[in-house]
């Protein structure tokens, strides 16, 4: 689960929160480190960490997270998983069957080399731990925009401060975020209506998309796309959303 590292204050995030991965293979790692020392490598834990639980998904899963990252590169990782877990399952399936090799009674185990990979990018590293850990560890992917959105637009806090709001309803307004989540629903009429997430780099709105906008421009509304929303803010129940009639794609910071 998730913990405090003492001295530091740290937040150290539980490998049962990854996504795939759950409590049963979480504790089966966490007791063979305990019974038998810390991991030395990725080739280290495949051999070590005997367990149904621990299939092909829930490994690539903590990869992508970055629970290897002081091992071994993540890419690198990704492209050698296969062959990686391959190779655990004839080395145990040798041991479990008592066959010696040249090195047995020596201290070196049985080899593993990770072929080279073109390291994964700080993009791809920041979209696999939105999917699997919910939020982003490495950095932001708004940091280089952060100059552009605080000259070109509002900041989201402004909207949802209910200690001291600064707009009122029907208030035109501009943001700029990353779109971090879409709902898609269609209207009675047959034509489809965004219920969008935007993001900056402190908090969240909701972006109401009608078809007649989607129309005019279909290919902006995907996740992950940085963008400037124009519109009027809705404050209906007392949960501010934008009624968007505007959306511009910010291509470069």
């Amino acid at each position: 689960n998730f913990s405090v590292v003492p001295k530091t204050g740290q937040i150290r995030f539980g490998l049962s929160a990854i996504k795939n991965v759950g409590e049963n293979i979480a504790g089966v790692i966490i007791d063979e480190r305990k019974a038998n020392g810390p991991y030395s490598s990725i080739q280290d834990f495949v051999l070590r960490v005997n367990s149904r639980d621990l299939n092909k998904k829930s490994l690539e899963s903590m990869i992508r997270a970055g629970a290897f990252d002081k091992m071994a590169e993540r890419n690198q990782c990704l492209i050698n998983l296969e062959h990686l877990l391959e190779w655990s399952k004839e080395t145990q399936r040798e041991k479990i069957n008592g066959q010696k090799g040249l090195f047995d009674g020596m201290d070196v185990g049985p080899k593993f080399e990770l072929q080279k990979a073109e390291p994964a990018t700080m993009q791809e590293k920041l979209n696999w731990e939105k999917e699997l850990l919910g939020l982003y560890i490495s950095g932001h992917p708004l940091q280089n925009f952060k100059k552009i959105l605080e000259q070109k637009a509002i900041s989201i806090n402004s909207l949802i401060n209910f200690e001291s709001p600064k707009f009122p309803a029907k208030t035109s307004v501009r943001i700029g975020g990353i779109i971090s989540g879409i709902k898609k629903i269609i209207t009675k009429r047959g034509l489809p209506m965004l219920f969008m997430k935007v993001e900056d780099m402190n908090s969240k709105v909701e972006v109401v998309v009608f078809p007649s906008l989607i129309e005019r421009n279909p290919v902006i509304f995907q996740e992950n796309k940085v963008v400037f929303v124009t519109g009027r803010l809705d404050q209906k129940d007392n949960v501010p959303k934008i009624i968007c009639e505007q959306i511009e794609e910010i291509l470069e910071a």
